[in-house]
Protein backbone atom coordinates (compact mmCIF):
# COMPACT_ATOMS: atom_id res chain seq x y z
CA UNK A 1 0.00 0.00 0.00
CA UNK A 2 1.46 3.69 -1.19
CA UNK A 3 0.66 6.00 1.21
CA UNK A 4 1.88 9.45 2.07
CA UNK A 5 2.71 11.26 5.47
CA UNK A 6 1.07 15.17 5.49
CA UNK A 7 3.07 16.66 8.24
CA UNK A 8 0.77 20.37 9.53
CA UNK A 9 0.02 21.69 12.69
CA UNK A 10 -2.87 23.81 11.30
CA UNK A 11 -6.02 21.82 11.18
CA UNK A 12 -7.28 24.21 7.84
CA UNK A 13 -4.32 23.28 6.32
CA UNK A 14 -4.80 19.78 6.46
CA UNK A 15 -8.21 19.92 5.24
CA UNK A 16 -7.88 22.39 2.71
CA UNK A 17 -4.85 19.95 1.51
CA UNK A 18 -6.73 16.78 1.54
CA UNK A 19 -10.05 18.54 0.02
CA UNK A 20 -7.27 20.02 -2.98
CA UNK A 21 -6.30 16.13 -3.42
CA UNK A 22 -9.87 14.57 -3.33
CA UNK A 23 -10.64 17.45 -6.27
CA UNK A 24 -7.52 16.50 -8.06
CA UNK A 25 -8.45 13.17 -8.01
CA UNK A 26 -5.40 11.88 -6.35
CA UNK A 27 -6.11 8.37 -4.96
CA UNK A 28 -3.38 7.76 -2.38
CA UNK A 29 -3.66 7.28 1.15
CA UNK A 30 -2.72 10.04 3.33
CA UNK A 31 -1.52 9.68 6.74
CA UNK A 32 -1.44 12.93 8.81
CA UNK A 33 0.82 13.86 11.78
CA UNK A 34 0.41 17.33 13.49
CA UNK A 35 4.22 18.46 14.24
CA UNK A 36 7.67 16.80 13.20
CA UNK A 37 7.39 15.14 16.84
CA UNK A 38 4.92 13.28 16.20
CA UNK A 39 5.82 12.50 12.48
CA UNK A 40 9.17 10.91 13.53
CA UNK A 41 7.83 8.58 16.24
CA UNK A 42 5.32 7.79 13.21
CA UNK A 43 7.89 6.76 11.12
CA UNK A 44 10.22 5.33 13.35
CA UNK A 45 6.92 3.49 15.06
CA UNK A 46 6.08 2.33 11.04
CA UNK A 47 9.73 0.99 10.74
CA UNK A 48 10.60 -0.82 14.00
CA UNK A 49 6.54 -2.73 13.63
CA UNK A 50 8.05 -3.61 9.47
CA UNK A 51 4.90 -1.78 8.36
CA UNK A 52 5.19 -0.06 5.17
CA UNK A 53 6.86 3.27 5.56
CA UNK A 54 5.41 6.33 3.42
CA UNK A 55 6.07 6.55 -0.08
CA UNK A 56 6.79 10.35 0.87
CA UNK A 57 6.86 13.13 3.30
CA UNK A 58 4.74 16.38 2.68
CA UNK A 59 5.89 18.69 5.49
CA UNK A 60 5.25 22.39 6.50
CA UNK A 61 7.99 24.11 8.01
CA UNK A 62 6.29 25.97 11.29
CA UNK A 63 5.44 23.83 13.70
CA UNK A 64 5.44 23.13 17.65
CA UNK A 65 7.84 20.57 19.33
CA UNK A 66 9.98 20.22 15.90
CA UNK A 67 9.60 22.19 13.09
CA UNK A 68 9.89 21.00 9.54
CA UNK A 69 13.64 22.15 9.58
CA UNK A 70 14.37 19.82 12.22
CA UNK A 71 12.44 16.70 10.68
CA UNK A 72 13.90 16.93 7.17
CA UNK A 73 17.62 16.79 9.29
CA UNK A 74 16.45 14.11 11.78
CA UNK A 75 14.80 12.00 8.68
CA UNK A 76 18.19 12.48 6.17
CA UNK A 77 20.26 11.78 9.07
CA UNK A 78 18.68 8.59 9.91
CA UNK A 79 19.88 5.37 7.68
CA UNK A 80 16.18 3.76 8.22
CA UNK A 81 14.86 6.57 6.83
CA UNK A 82 16.78 9.05 4.65
CA UNK A 83 15.58 6.98 1.53
CA UNK A 84 11.92 8.59 2.06
CA UNK A 85 11.42 11.89 -0.48
CA UNK A 86 10.62 14.61 1.72
CA UNK A 87 9.25 17.59 -0.05
CA UNK A 88 8.05 20.92 2.02
CA UNK A 89 4.46 22.52 1.42
CA UNK A 90 4.40 25.43 3.33
CA UNK A 91 3.24 29.21 2.73
CA UNK A 92 6.74 30.70 3.43
CA UNK A 93 8.14 32.16 0.33
CA UNK A 94 11.35 33.27 2.05
CA UNK A 95 14.52 32.77 0.27
CA UNK A 96 16.60 31.77 3.33
CA UNK A 97 13.58 29.11 3.89
CA UNK A 98 14.20 27.52 0.70
CA UNK A 99 18.11 27.45 0.96
CA UNK A 100 18.19 25.83 3.99
CA UNK A 101 15.20 23.26 2.67
CA UNK A 102 17.36 21.91 -0.19
CA UNK A 103 20.60 22.07 2.29
CA UNK A 104 19.17 19.87 4.65
CA UNK A 105 17.87 17.31 1.67
CA UNK A 106 14.18 18.61 0.72
CA UNK A 107 13.67 17.29 -2.76
CA UNK A 108 11.13 19.47 -3.51
CA UNK A 109 10.09 22.69 -1.84
CA UNK A 110 6.25 23.84 -2.88
CA UNK A 111 4.00 26.85 -1.58
CA UNK A 112 0.78 26.34 -0.21
CA UNK A 113 -2.13 27.15 -2.93
CA UNK A 114 -4.62 29.66 -2.05
CA UNK A 115 -7.30 28.40 -4.26
CA UNK A 116 -8.18 25.03 -4.23
CA UNK A 117 -7.60 24.73 -8.20
CA UNK A 118 -4.14 25.57 -8.08
CA UNK A 119 -3.87 21.93 -6.29
CA UNK A 120 -3.27 20.16 -9.89
CA UNK A 121 0.52 21.57 -9.66
CA UNK A 122 0.65 20.42 -6.13
CA UNK A 123 -0.80 16.68 -7.32
CA UNK A 124 1.62 16.74 -10.05
CA UNK A 125 5.07 17.38 -7.61
CA UNK A 126 3.69 14.68 -5.01
CA UNK A 127 2.79 12.08 -7.88
CA UNK A 128 6.32 12.72 -9.27
CA UNK A 129 8.09 12.49 -5.58
CA UNK A 130 6.31 9.27 -5.00
CA UNK A 131 7.82 7.65 -8.19
CA UNK A 132 11.44 8.57 -6.97
CA UNK A 133 12.81 5.36 -6.67
CA UNK A 134 15.39 4.75 -3.69
CA UNK A 135 16.77 1.91 -1.53
CA UNK A 136 15.91 1.90 2.06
Amino acid sequence: MSYILLVDDDRDDIELTMLGFRDEGFKCEVAVAHDGKEALDFLLAAYSAHRPLPAAVLLDLKMPRMDGFELITRVMGDPRLRHIPVAVLTSSGHETDIKEAERLGASRYLRKPTDLKDYFLIVQEVKALMTVKTAP
